[in-house]
């Protein structure tokens, strides 16, 4: 788990992501659940994102253990993408009966997304480096003298560049199709798919590696005995001073 490049983004986070679990992810649940009950996975969810925000914005260290946090995060809103792309498909065919089975194929997806990446980082983290006895991709990353990691890079150009055209597609041909004269029915057949393969390679390539170094991490933790945290740590105590709440929820300078 790296804090995002541009710090001052950490501003507006709690409001992005608690509207994002108090608005989004139950609209993603529209097919499935009825009225109170999406009522009420929008107040706990929206809870849970909120803080998760305020988390992030003023105390957060981007540690192993919270990076393990991120994936239950990442379960709640790439999980519900893949259970409107296929329960959308159930309703569009008017079959009801058949939304505890898109329910099933959606957690099938999940997991399988996720543990193709996971096994994947597994398998090269199992390559230890003999100088140091340390799985050999995570050597680059850590300063062990100071208890730090160095952010991973950014995603290589090409991933990048292939994660952002699908979900471009996802987004745009679909209205495009419309405007051509396609019939909706035709247009949500296309795009719910389109949007499935989208998130399972959102998992796959970002948060099912970046689990497995996660728990990889904490291992080194284990180690050296003490916890580790992002190596812009104290950039960060530094940007959080500017903001009016951080007399009563930041961390003070130092405090583990």
């Amino acid at each position: 788990m790296r804090p995002p490049d541009d710090l001052s983004s950490l501003k507006h986070l709690p409001l992005v992501l608690g509207s994002t679990g108090a608005f989004v992810v139950p609209a993603m649940w529209a097919f499935v659940l009825d009225q109170p009950a999406l009522v009420a996975m929008s107040m706990v969810v929206g809870s849970v994102f909120l803080l998760s925000g305020l988390y992030l914005k003023y105390r957060a260290r981007y540690s192993p253990c919270e990076a393990i946090w991120a994936a239950v995060l990442a379960l709640l809103f790439f999980g519900s993408l893949l259970v409107v792309s296929v329960t959308g498909l159930a309703w569009r065919a008017g079959r009801p009966d058949l939304q505890p089975w898109a329910l099933g194929l959606a957690s099938l997806m999940y997991v399988g997304g996720m543990g193709a990446g996971f096994i994947a980082e597994r398998r090269r983290l199992r390559v230890i480096d003999p100088a140091t006895g340390l799985p050999a991709p995570l050597v680059p990353l850590l300063d062990l003298k100071r208890h730090r990691v160095l952010p991973l890079p950014s995603p290589p150009l090409p991933r990048a560049a292939t994660v952002a055209a699908l979900t471009a597609l996802v987004l745009n041909v679909p209205l495009l199709m419309q405007i051509g004269g396609w019939e909706a029915n035709d247009v949500v057949w296309l795009a719910m798919p389109a949007l499935a393969a989208t998130v399972m390679m959102v998992l796959a390539s970002g948060f099912g590696p970046a689990l497995a170094r996660a728990l990889a991490l904490q291992s080194v933790e284990r180690r050296v005995g003490r916890p580790l945290a992002t190596s812009r740590l104290e950039e960060l105590q530094a940007v959080r001073k500017q903001y009016w709440l951080s007399r009563w929820l930041a961390r003070a300078d130092g405090t583990p």
